[in-house]
């Protein structure tokens, strides 16, 4: 049996956080068997983030340095750090246990915060905050971060927003980090950190709406309300508004009206944690999902096991919420989740295959897919099919995984791909501003179309001027932040991976002209157009129909919540809808790894 050693932890700040235990100002004192990593004490003690890599020593952010009582480095730390920095005592808290008593400081790593869209570009604008029907709850269930809208059920107007980061980060920035902690048992405590996020939303909700009921005059006329079993004559026939802003019998008048339900769209693995289903499917091959289609639950259901969590955390007493009905967006498969499908709704995208001949759904009327547009130039000329031109929109949801879905309105074909962190960032700057700076670079020809930086740049890398100082490998870098060789190959990767998928996509539709393509979430949002054409990321025909459409998955939530509890929306046709998207694994596909070593080099083509 290991023994017990004791770390003392040393903060860079002037207030540590966690449990002093008699310690003196700025140390932490804790204890642990000595086999063990050191990470897993920290994340008890909330003494760091999380281990955003899932543990596998990758993106460096979990850099401590020994100031006594080092261990000798992994062969791991020995390929991430520089010997001048091991020498130093800096090692990976996720890889390296130490084996005596010790004394650790906590790195200070400065990040880059991750903006959370929430606008939908392409719904209009409403200000007018009095719901006569009552609101919907909209919740985009995201990997890296949360965000949730209290929103008009009739206007569709946001009355309150909702935005935090995911704090599931903690064990990993990607899906597979987080598929492998919850095989390793711990999915409850994944289920309980999303669940918690939410409540703490829906608590601000309820505070702000409660605040709104109290500024309004109510009607004189008592509020009719379900039968409690408790009391008899007039005070069993009124109740504040403040219990019952969820009850389905109210018909309150004025601007605090009740909540009809919430709705939530996430990835096939973020919604499979959430719903507390057994995701060791999703992290092996065939990668089926236990579950792909529409849940429909109560907040009690959602929320159950965490009824200390309820009080804590809702402003109200939790049980108002306990009858709320929830609805959880249905998948496309293992890889093409709830987010898409609520994309694709909200887009007006998601239609129903019709047989030849017949009238094609509202949705799918709704998109313009069928008018004429002019002939696109290259080898994207529209295909004819009964000599008649066919026309295909395509939606692109761009981040660590990249999902893309094309349709030319009757068929839908669903796809794939790991892009890894280029897209997202790595504290220095915003991937966003990795495409405009490769393009930057390929414009000054410091890079060639291979992707090699001209010396000195090769061994030093580009300095990123004006970027927020931050941390490389967890250490402050004294003289700036820097691009480097390596980054510019993940972007590559990450950029041929894509539009590999987009161009297997565009041929298993049948090569049809490309009249739209929306760009989902925060990256398409920020994105530079024209510099995403210039590296490759997109094809030059696409120039003119690209459409950063904002945050879909939330207002597809927001809609799908709406229709649903309206009875607007079939769960049986909508389940139908998904059902017949075809999905492709590119890793399947007999073409993609030519072209994704073709997509490699860089330039507008």
């Amino acid at each position: 049996m290991s023994e017990q050693i004791k770390i003392t932890i040393v903060m860079n700040d002037e207030k540590p956080k966690g449990k002093t235990d008699g310690t003196s100002d700025g140390e932490i004192e804790l204890t642990q068997e000595s086999a063990l990593p050191l990470m897993p004490a920290l994340l008890k003690n909330g003494l760091m983030d999380g281990s955003f890599c899932g543990g596998r020593g990758d993106c460096g952010r979990c850099v401590v340095q020994f100031l006594k009582g080092a261990p000798l480095p992994t062969g791991l730390e020995r390929s991430r750090l520089e010997p001048e920095e091991l020498r130093q005592g800096y090692r990976l808290a996720c890889v390296t246990r130490p084996k005596a008593d010790c004394t650790v400081r906590i790195v200070e790593t400065g990040n880059v915060e991750t903006p959370i869209v929430t606008e939908m570009r392409l719904l209009s604008e409403n200000v007018d905050y009095s719901s006569r029907k009552g609101y919907i709850i909209a919740v985009d269930l995201g990997t890296t971060t949360i965000a949730m809208q209290l929103r008009d059920a009739e206007t569709g107007a946001v009355a309150d927003t909702y935005c935090e980061m995911n704090p599931q980060r903690r064990y990993g920035t990607d899906v597979l980090a987080r598929i492998q902690v919850s095989v390793d048992g711990r999915g409850e405590e994944l289920r309980r950190l999303v669940c918690g996020a939410i409540l703490r939303g829906l608590g601000q909700f309820a505070e702000n709406l409660f605040k709104k009921a109290d500024e309004e005059t109510l009607s004189d006329e008592p509020v009719p309300v379900r039968e409690t079993g408790k009391g008899t004559g007039a005070a069993a026939e009124s109740v504040s508004l403040k219990g019952n802003l969820v009850d389905q019998g109210h018909k309150e008048k004025g601007n605090a009206g009740k909540i009809l339900c919430m709705c939530i769209a996430g990835n096939t693995a973020m919604e499979h944690l959430l719903l507390g289903l057994d995701v060791s499917f999703l992290g092996r091959a065939p990668f089926l999902p236990v579950e792909k289609g529409l849940q429909s639950i109560t907040a009690a259901r959602l929320f159950e096991g965490m009824e200390e969590l309820r009080e804590n955390l809702l402003m109200a007493d939790g049980r108002a919420f306990s009858d709320m009905p929830v609805y959880v967006a249905p998948c496309m498969s293992a890889f093409v989740g709830g987010d898409i499908v609520a994309g694709l709704y909200a887009l007006g995208l998601l239609a129903a295959k019709a047989p030849k001949g017949r009238e094609k759904s509202k949705k799918a009327e709704k998109t313009g897919l069928a008018e004429e547009t002019e002939k696109l130039s290259g080898n994207r000329e529209p295909e004819k099919e009964n000599g008649s031109e066919r026309h295909a929109a395509l939606l692109i949801d761009l981040g660590t995984n990249g999902e893309m879905a094309i349709t030319d309105g009757q068929r839908m074909i669903v796809t794939a791909t790991a892009a890894g962190p280029a897209f997202e960032g790595d504290g220095t700057m915003m991937g966003t501003d990795r495409i405009a700076l490769t393009a930057q670079l390929l414009r000054r020809g410091i890079l060639d179309e291979t992707g090699l930086m001209a010396e000195p740049y090769f061994t030093e890398g580009v300095r990123i001027e004006g970027a927020k100082e931050a941390a490389v490998r967890g250490r402050e870098i004294k003289n700036g932040c820097y691009f480097t060789q390596k980054d510019v190959r993940g972007l590559q990767m990450a950029k041929a991976a894509i539009r590999a998928g987009v161009e297997i996509l565009w041929e298993e539709m049948g090569r049809p002209g490309i009249e739209k393509v929306f760009l989902a979430g925060g990256f398409g949002y920020y994105l530079d157009v024209e510099a995403a054409v210039a590296v490759g990321l997109l094809p030059a025909y696409m120039r003119g129909r690209v459409q950063a459409a904002g945050n879909t998955s939330l207002a597809g939530a927001y809609e799908l919540g709406r229709d649903l509890c309206e009875k607007r929306l079939d769960a049986a046709a909508l389940e139908e809808r998904t059902c017949l998207a075809e999905s492709r694994n590119l890793a399947e596909t007999e073409r993609f790894e030519g072209l994704y070593l073709k997509y490699m080099n860089l330039g507008e083509n």
